[in-house]
């Protein structure tokens, strides 16, 4: 599984993944995701509420009252299925 190529739903897992977006300390907003994925903040918020509801991604509102988002267990998991 590359970055370059995949569907976008697939780049968001691969890059939360690959820069260990991982847990609550690691987590990052949307803003920050659109600049890893190149994704568009319209298609990266569809994926993320998909994604959401389907466990493999997390979120939570910090402090500051910004929505961040980490990839869960069963995430890593899915990433993890594709290199097999």
């Amino acid at each position: 599984m590359t970055e370059e190529g995949s569907p976008e739903s697939e780049r968001l897992l691969l890059a939360m993944h690959n820069y260990g977006v991982v847990h609550e300390r690691a987590s990052k907003t949307i803003q920050e995701l659109v600049q890893l994925t190149k994704i568009s903040v319209e298609q990266l918020a569809g994926v993320l509420r998909e994604y959401e509801e389907s466990g493999y991604v997390k979120s939570f509102t910090d402090s500051d009252g910004l929505r961040r988002y980490y990839l869960t267990g069963m995430g890593m998991i899915r990433v993890s299925s594709a290199f097999t």
